[in-house]
């Protein structure tokens, strides 16, 4: 109950430093702790190192330094033009926005009625074979245990050395927390630099390292020597999307599902981040340093800051005592979140950096809520992510089965809230959102009074 105050009150200060960008929806940057002070450091100098472009004015809020982690614009889904290539809705299947039903017998299949936008048929034609990216490239071909390389040759300046292993050891990392997700062997098509990967793959953005592309299966990057932690990085973050798009959807079936985005997104950067450390990089130092507040919270300390009411003396001393940093983040309401529309409403609003941050948060307390070196909730992620790619029977509000004008059963996929009640034993998604904010309060208070005592 005190830590439940003290989180309030360190809010309440936060609001009040950052109460004029609230009010217009935008995210503070008022932040001087020393890890704002060393990204920012470590932004620039990569950036003068790199040459590279700035960032595209449709992805830039004030500037860079505003972006909730130093690494998230290179995680961006690849453009929808190319997710979409190759996929058909059969013919009057479009349905109502948003639903989630399908009509068929048994099993979900490609001949089902289909009446949602999230489960799609697959035209599999073997006329319309992939074109070879990068025509006209002499690759280098090379095989390891896990994947099929394809790399191209370097005119001028180094490659990185045993790139095939160190693409190995990423395997490694996975394999030790998503193993049931992993399939074969991964192709994966390396080009010599920047210029040669945006000049060659048309659907790659100039502030993207490297993308997963579902309709080839692949996982298309460029070398960067003098910057092999972040190759590595975007690396794991792509490979982690392959294995989410192969787990929902095995080859052998005749239908696409798509993996809810949050879920997707937020597994990729997890294992992004602790691919750098076992206990997590960034994103685990963000979550710590950065001050979280719920969107009804933030409504009710704004109507409290517009009514004139102050803190107290004890609030003032408790928030300085915790507080890290000033910088505040609103995470929408999770029930909200856990829909596909909130990616696309983030990126209406330019915030699709905090976007990520809550996707890394809500799947780091579904899977690590601890800082060890082994995920402390697989057993129940891996039920979890497993009930999410399956079907029940569709039932009316007495508890019967439902079914067609031909007498076959409507099924519906598994919702979000009901997977989180058998895997975890939530009750709702107002337990799962009531505990998340219960398990940050206290980790955040733990993980700060280090960062006080100079333990971190």
């Amino acid at each position: 109950m005190q830590s439940d105050k003290v989180h309030k009150a360190v809010m309440a200060v936060a609001i009040l430093f950052c109460l004029s960008p609230l009010l217009r929806a935008e995210q503070s940057d008022l932040s001087q702790s020393f890890l704002d002070k060393a990204r920012k450091a470590k932004a620039s100098g990569a950036a003068a190192s790199d040459g590279e472009a700035p960032l595209p004015a449709s992805n830039q809020e004030d500037s860079y330094e505003n972006t909730v982690s130093s690494s998230t614009l290179s995680l961006i889904r690849p453009p929808k033009d190319e997710q979409s290539e190759q996929i058909n809705l059969q013919e009057g299947s479009e349905g109502e926005a948003g639903g989630e039903e399908i009509i068929n017998t048994d099993k979900p299949d490609a001949s089902a009625s289909i009446k949602t936008p999230q489960f799609k048929k697959v035209e599999k034609s073997s006329s319309q074979k992939a074109k070879e990216p990068g025509r006209g490239i002499k690759w280098i071909d090379s095989s390891t245990r896990n994947f099929n390389l394809k790399v191209e040759p370097q005119t001028s300046g180094i490659m990185t050395p045993n790139l095939g292993m160190k693409f190995e050891t990423v395997h490694q990392v996975l394999s030790k927390n998503i193993s049931w997700m992993m399939s074969g062997k991964s192709k994966v098509y390396v080009y010599q630099n920047r210029q040669s990967f945006l000049r060659n793959e048309p659907v790659a953005s100039s502030w993207s390292g490297a993308f997963f592309s579902p309709t080839e299966d692949r996982i298309v990057m460029y070398d960067e020597p003098k910057n092999t932690s972040k190759m590595l990085s975007q690396f794991t973050h792509e490979l982690t999307h392959l294995f989410v798009e192969e787990f929902f959807n095995p080859p052998s079936e005749g239908y696409k599902l798509e993996p809810p985005i949050w879920l997707n997104e937020g597994l990729a950067v997890n294992m992004e981040d602790i691919s750098s450390s076992t206990k997590g990089g960034v994103w685990a130092n963000d979550l710590v340093v950065i001050n979280i507040i719920s969107q009804s919270e933030k409504l009710k300390l704004l109507s409290r800051l517009r009514s004139g009411q102050r803190l107290t003396a004890e609030e003032r001393r408790a928030a300085a005592s915790n507080m890290v940093t000033a910088k505040t983040v609103v995470f929408t309401n999770f029930a909200d979140f856990v829909k596909n529309s909130s990616y696309d409403i983030a990126e209406q609003k330019g915030d699709v950096e905090n976007w990520y941050f809550q996707a890394y948060a809500m799947v780091r307390f579904l899977f690590r809520s601890k800082n060890s070196d082994y995920p402390d909730k697989r057993i129940q992620f891996e039920q979890f992510t497993k009930l999410m790619k399956t079907f029940e029977d569709k039932k009316d509000s007495k508890g019967k089965v439902m079914r067609d004008e031909q007498g076959r059963v409507i099924k519906k996929r598994m919702s979000t809230e009901a997977a989180l009640k058998k895997a975890y034993g939530f009750r709702n998604m107002q337990d799962f959102e009531t505990k998340f904010w219960k398990w940050l309060v206290e980790m955040q208070r733990q993980e700060r009074q280090k960062i006080k005592n100079g333990l971190i």
